[in-house]
């Protein structure tokens, strides 16, 4: 008979269905919630791919160069450098700076160049090169 004392019957009680909607919900809540951390880590990572193919393409420039002609001039001239938003290839980067300091012995010709990137978003993120005319 259906419905007498000490049969079983099949299904799911109130119960048990509330108890399985508040797992499904609180399990829903915390995927929702890495969605924010997941795209301000893809924003993260997007701007320090875009910023390191810049640094690599104008490392490459300076290291091509030496310290053969025109290297004191274009550290001069590079040492501090205001990029407008209009004129860069990388719409993260503000300014850059470049800095040089002699390395080693005397007139050896051996510097370390120190490329410097200011973030848009206030960041500072710096890079080092050995330049040599040997």
């Amino acid at each position: 008979m259906i419905g007498t004392p000490g049969s079983r019957q099949a299904g799911f009680t109130l119960l048990e269905t509330l108890v399985a909607l508040v797992i499904l919900a609180t399990g829903m809540v915390s995927v929702l919630l890495l969605f924010p951390i997941t795209l301000d880590r893809q924003r993260v990572n997007t701007q320090r791919s875009s910023t390191t193919a810049f640094v690599q393409s104008e490392l490459a420039k300076i290291q091509a160069k030496g310290t053969g002609f025109g290297f004191h001039e274009w550290l001069e001239e590079h040492r501090f450098r205001a990029l407008e938003d209009n004129l860069t290839a990388n719409p993260f980067i503000k300014a850059t700076v470049v800095s040089w300091q002699p390395v080693g012995e005397i007139d050896m010709g051996l510097y370390r160049v120190t490329l410097g990137l200011r973030m848009h978003d206030g960041s500072v993120e710096y890079f080092t090169i050995y330049v040599t005319d040997r």
